[in-house]
C-alpha cells in the first residue's frame, strides 16, 4: 500500500501543476489605463532556464507587464540594499490552492520607494532575469517603469511545514510562509543576527536569515516560535541554487508570534503510519497505535483521498472526522506528555465540497477521565486546502489532548456539519 500512496502523491503532484496552470480566473485589475500586455509572476519564473535573460514580449507572449503586492517591508531592513519582493495570487478553478508566486526586484538605483501592502505595476521589457545569490532576481532598467496602484493590501500567508516547502520550494520562493519551529542556536544571549536553525521535525532543517543591519536583529530568539517571513534561497558561494541555503527571512519583528517551549520528540503527529487500511472505517478498530503513541479516532479514518482530503505534502495521509453526527467525534491521545504543555498546532480543512464544521481542542491532566477546553471553537474553514490553527496553553505536569468536533447535526442552511480534515498535529513543551 505504501506503493499505493506514493503513485497517489505522484498523481496529486502532477495534478496540482496542471489545475494551477488552467482554469484561471480573469484578472480584475484595479487601477484605469494599465496596458493589457500584462502576464502573471508564474510566467516570468518560468521564462528563466538556468542563466539570464532579457525579458521582452518576445519571451512572454507580447507581455511587457507584471503585477503584485510588495511583501517586504524596508523599515526592517531585512532585504539586500536596492531589493523587494512581491506576490501574486491568482484564483484557480481546482479545489486545491490558488496560485500564488513571488520574485525579488531589484531596483536600477538601488532605492526602494514601496511600502509593504503597496501594489505596483512594473514594466518588465528589457529587465534582466537571473539568479543573484541564489535568488531569482528582476533586475529592472529603470526605477520609473515600476508604478504604485494602490496601498494597504493584504498578501496571503501560507501556513507550511519545512517539509512542504522543501517538496515544492519552486512554488515558495519569494512568498510569504508561517512556520512553528524550534530555534537550534537557541540560548542565552543569542539574537536573531546571522542564520539560526529551524527544525519543525518534518524535514530538512531551514535557516532563519537576519542581516545584521535589520532593524530587530539584536532580538533574543526564542525557543520556539511561528516564524512569518519571506521564503528563499542564500548562496554566498554563487549566483544559482546548487551548494545555497534554504531560508526564511523576517520582515520585522512583528513577523514572530506564539512563542513556547520546545517541540516534544517525535511530533507533530502526521498521521502517516499505520496504513490508511488499517483504520478505514468511521465505527470500528478505534484504538489504533500511530507513529507518537495509542490514539482514539472516534468517527474517524485515516485518509488518503487526493485533492478531497486535505493531507500536507510530502505526506499521504490525514486524519478525516465524519459528518452530520449529532454526537462528537474524536481523535484522542490515550497517553500522557510529561512536561506540560505551552502551545498545540493543528492543519485543518474541510473534505472536498462539504459544508465547513466546527471543532476544539480539549485537554485532560487526570489521564482522560476529564477534559478541560483549551481555546475558541474553530469554524472559519477555507475553501480551498488548509489552515492552521495555534492553541496557547499554559499546563504543567501530564497532560494529554484530543481534537473534539462537535456534533452539531445534520447540515442545513443554517447548520454547517460536513467531514472534517487535520494533519500535522503538535505539541510543545511547556
Amino acid at each position: 500500500m505504501k506503493t499505493m500512496q506514493k503513485i497517489y502523491t505522484g498523481i496529486l503532484v502532477a495534478g496540482i501543476t496542471l489545475l494551477h496552470t488552467s482554469c484561471l480566473k480573469k484578472y480584475d485589475n484595479p487601477s484605469n489605463g494599465v496596458p493589457n500586455e500584462k502576464t502573471f509572476l508564474y510566467a516570468v519564473r518560468d521564462v528563466y532556464r538556468g542563466s539570464e535573460v532579457s525579458l521582452s514580449p518576445g519571451n512572454l507572449d507580447g507581455a511587457s507587464y507584471i503585477m503584485g503586492t510588495v511583501i517586504s517591508d524596508k523599515t526592517g531592513l531585512n532585504t539586500d540594499p536596492g531589493t523587494f519582493a512581491i506576490q501574486e495570487t491568482l484564483s484557480t478553478g481546482n479545489l486545491v490552492s490558488d496560485l500564488t508566486r513571488g520574485i525579488i526586484i531589484k531596483t536600477a538605483s538601488g532605492n526602494v520607494a514601496w511600502n509593504m501592502g503597496d501594489s505596483v505595476l512594473v514594466n518588465v521589457n528589457g529587465a534582466k532575469l537571473d539568479r543573484i545569490n541564489g535568488r531569482l532576481t528582476l533586475s529592472v532598467a529603470d526605477d520609473s517603469r515600476i508604478s504604485k496602484l494602490a496601498d494597504n493590501r493584504t498578501p496571503l500567508v501560507r501556513p507550511v511545514t519545512l517539509a512542504m516547502m522543501n517538496t515544492s520550494m519552486d512554488q515558495y520562493e519569494s512568498t510569504l510562509v508561517s512556520v512553528h519551529a524550534d530555534v537550534a542556536d537557541y540560548g542565552p544571549g543569542v539574537t536573531l543576527a546571522g542564520e539560526r536553525t529551524l527544525n519543525d521535525h518534518t524535514g530538512p532543517a531551514f535557516y532563519l536569515r537576519t542581516r545584521t543591519e535589520a532593524a530587530f536583529a539584536a532580538t533574543a530568539v526564542p525557543i520556539d516560535a511561528q516564524f512569518n517571513g519571506i521564503a528563499g534561497y542564500y548562496n554566498d558561494k554563487g549566483t544559482d541554487t546548487t551548494g545555497a541555503k534554504k531560508t526564511i527571512g523576517l520582515r520585522n519583528a512583528a513577523d514572530i508570534k506564539f512563542p513556547s517551549g520546545a517541540l516534544y520528540a517525535g511530533f507533530p503527529e502526521k498521521f502517516e503510519s499505520p496504513d490508511f487500511t488499517l483504520k478505514a472505517s468511521y465505527n470500528s478498530n478505534n484504538n489504533i497505535d500511530l507513529a507518537t503513541g495509542n490514539w482514539t479516532l472516534a468517527q474517524a479514518i485515516l485518509a488518503n483521498t487526493v485533492i478531497r482530503d486535505k493531507y500536507n505534502l510530502p505526506g499521504a495521509q490525514c486524519i478525516r472526522m465524519q459528518q452530520g453526527l449529532t454526537t462528537s467525534a474524536y481523535v484522542q491521545m490515550n497517553f500522557d506528555l510529561t512536561k506540560g504543555a505551552s502551545k498545540v498546532t493543528v492543519f485543518y480543512g474541510k473534505y472536498y465540497t462539504d459544508p465547513a464544521s466546527t471543532f476544539r481542542l480539549e485537554y485532560s491532566i487526570n489521564g482522560g477521565t476529564t477534559w478541560v477546553v483549551a481555546g475558541p471553537n474553530v469554524s472559519d474553514m477555507p475553501e480551498k486546502g488548509s489552515k492552521q490553527a495555534s492553541f496557547l496553553v499554559n499546563v504543567t505536569g501530564n497532560v494529554r489532548f484530543r481534537i473534539n468536533k462537535l456534533g452539531l447535526g445534520a447540515s442545513s442552511t443554517t447548520v454547517n456539519n460536513g467531514r472534517l480534515c487535520i494533519d500535522d498535529m503538535a505539541v510543545y513543551q511547556n
